[in-house]
């Protein structure tokens, strides 16, 4: 309700209200105090009336009954009962009781408001009769109630006029103004600051005064926050490039450190060796993963995560993450223990990758800060009434725990429990605040107990819908590699000379017959004479970039417009693959490539 209706109600309809109150209190009043003794002070003052009449008639009829003219005093009392109008029955006695007048009988005349008096008739002590009067003074009370009444009445206007112009000029002096100010604060409540106020030096006046300097600030911290949001906005559009741009430039060369460390750990190498090449392989992964959590921070930031929805088994989302770390695990020693009761039957609706991607990391973590004992893992699933699953994750770990005063905020993003931690143990800091993103965008919660030097427990629970439907598969049975591109042929497209080699050496290694481009000019140039299997076509690219050259390929007279386009790129936000889809490339993989994720992905 706005502001102005409720002033309304509070002030005009009370000062109404006020007056018609008063109006029936005063009619009220009236009625019920003052009219009774307006009454009461009538029927006194007509019954004195009476009595003196009666008794001055008295006095004149006396000297009949002293001669015994008992007729002259019939006439006299006869004439005097005609001439009030008002008197109902005169009746005279002697002194012994008897009736004189009226000669005949009658009705006594009985009436609310009927008056009788008496009057003693005597003469020098003798008692010689006495004269009663019944006067109805009905008349009389209603007469002066009516004047009364329209007196009153009269009054009573006068004075709802005089409260009515009252209220008129309380309206137009304060209500009307106060209704301003009211609606001046719905209008800066919409960011209308244009605003009529009023004026004046009473209290009203300095309100407004006041209001208007409150919208001052209002709008000049209004507009400093916009000015503040507009920069916000443009520094994590800013950032937001800046770690495309990182995330790419970073994987390119790791497109080249691990495919080529993986190719030179399949050639004959003394123990040194190998270890070096092992020590790239581990640097170039880790290196890769935080490149990933980095993007994926960027894309939650951004509201750009896209969670799937595709049947899974939960059961075997948990052996995967369990086996993923059990190397690690192993070779620090310690105990990794599962305890999975997930139906395996259970088949419910959701992002397999991310509910993977939530327990590895706290798998993850739990290797990472324990030196010595055992990392247990605890899975459940309990469906309810309605065709959903409650699943239930516990990650335990005997390692160095966390303080209390920390655990608010161990899932902020670039936060540990301790700064020295970075060094000890390594890590961005991104882990579980990655965690808690892709949970609450489950519509789960994740939850920390800990004692600092014993351990933690990490307990993650999330709702999802149960289904039937079959779950999609990756081929398990993966062919030799020298077998998977045996009689096929591929084109690689790359402008850097280092992603083209390593590329090359990686599909003549699965037995492609390779070439290669190093522009998008010679990539259609080259699909215009041959026929290829697959190609892989990266994004960026001077002159011609691979996007251009697709739709190129796709939309020419050439011999490759059905051919299989990979995207090959180190963009892999998702902007980038519904720009790759829309140019007709076919599917994307992320630099750097690994020797078996594309093994893997050419035998699907």
């Amino acid at each position: 309700m706005p502001l102005q209706t409720k002033t309304l109600q509070s002030i005009r309809v009370r000062i109404s209200a006020v007056i018609v109150t008063g109006s029936v209190c005063g009619a009220l009043i009236f009625e019920f105090a003052w009219v009774p003794r307006l009454t009461e002070l009538i029927v006194n003052a007509q019954s004195r009336e009476i009595r003196r009449e009666a008794e001055i008639l008295s006095d004149g009829i006396l000297p009949y009954l002293l001669s015994n003219q008992i007729g002259a005093a019939y006439e006299t009392l006869s004439v005097v009962e005609n001439r009030y109008d008002n008197w109902v029955a005169v009746t005279l006695y002697d002194a012994e009781g008897q009736v004189l007048y009226p000669l005949e009988d009658r009705q006594p005349e009985t009436g609310q408001y009927h008056v009788t008096e008496t009057a003693m008739i005597a003469f020098e002590g003798r008692d010689l009769g006495r004269l009663s009067v019944v006067a109805d003074i009905e008349p009389e009370i209603l007469r002066l109630r009516n004047e009364v009444w329209r007196i009153v009445s009269a009054g009573l206007g006068v004075l709802a006029l005089i409260l009515l112009g009252i209220a008129f000029v309380v309206d137009r002096l304060f209500i009307r103004r106060l209704i301003q100010v009211a609606h001046a604060a719905d209008e800066l409540a919409v960011g209308n600051y244009e605003l009529s106020l009023p004026k004046g030096d009473d209290e009203i006046g300095q309100l407004a005064h006041r209001f208007e300097s409150m919208r001052i600030r209002i709008q000049d911290q209004t507009d400093s926050l916009r000015e503040a949001r507009a920069r916000a906005e443009v520094a994590l559009e800013a950032r937001s490039r800046f770690l495309a741009t990182v995330s790419h430039e970073i994987r390119t060369p790791l497109n080249g450190i691990i495919p080529a460390a993986e190719l030179l750990s399949d050639t004959p190498l003394d123990a040194a060796q190998r270890q070096k090449v092992d020590i790239i392989l581990t640097s170039g992964k880790a290196l890769t993963t935080i490149v990933d959590d980095i993007l994926d921070v960027s894309m939650f930031e951004n509201g750009k995560l896209v969670l799937r929805d595709a049947p899974f088994s939960p059961a075997e989302i948990c052996a995967d993450a369990f086996e993923i770390l059990r190397a690690n695990a192993e070779a620090k020693g310690l105990a990794l223990i599962k305890d999975c009761t997930v139906p395996a039957d259970l088949i419910c609706r959701g992002d397999a990758n991310r509910l993977r991607q939530i327990l590895i990391n706290l798998l993850g973590n739990a290797v990472k800060f324990t030196k010595e004992g055992s990392v247990s893992f605890a899975g459940s699933a309990t469906e309810t009434s309605d065709d959903r699953a409650r699943l239930v994750f516990e990650v335990t770990d005997t390692g160095i725990g966390i303080e209390t005063v920390a655990l608010p905020r161990i899932f902020q993003r670039f936060e540990q429990a301790d700064g020295s931690m970075t060094r000890r143990f390594g890590g961005s800091g991104l882990g579980l605040s990655i965690v808690k993103s892709l949970v609450d965008a489950m519509g789960g919660t994740v939850s920390v107990q800990s004692v600092l030097g014993v351990g933690s427990t990490f307990r993650v629970e999330v709702e999802l819908d149960v289904t039937s439907a079959p779950v999609k598969h990756a081929e398990e049975a993966t062919p030799e590699p020298a077998l998977i591109g045996a009689g096929r042929s591929a084109l690689i497209v790359d402008d850097n000379e280092i992603n083209l080699t390593v590329a090359a050496a990686m599909l003549a290694r699965l037995g492609f017959d390779v070439e290669t481009a190093d522009t998008g000019e010679a990539a259609l140039a080259k699909t215009r004479n041959r026929t290829f299997d697959i190609i892989f076509m990266d994004m960026h690219m001077p002159e011609m970039d691979g996007l251009i050259a697709t739709r190129h390929i796709r939309n020419g007279p050439g011999l490759n417009t059905a051919t299989k386009i990979v995207a090959l790129t180190a963009s892999v936000q998702a902007e980038d693959m519904e720009k790759c889809r829309a140019a007709g490339m076919d599917t994307l993989l992320a630099k750097p490539l690994r020797i078996d994720t594309l093994q893997a992905f050419l035998s699907g």
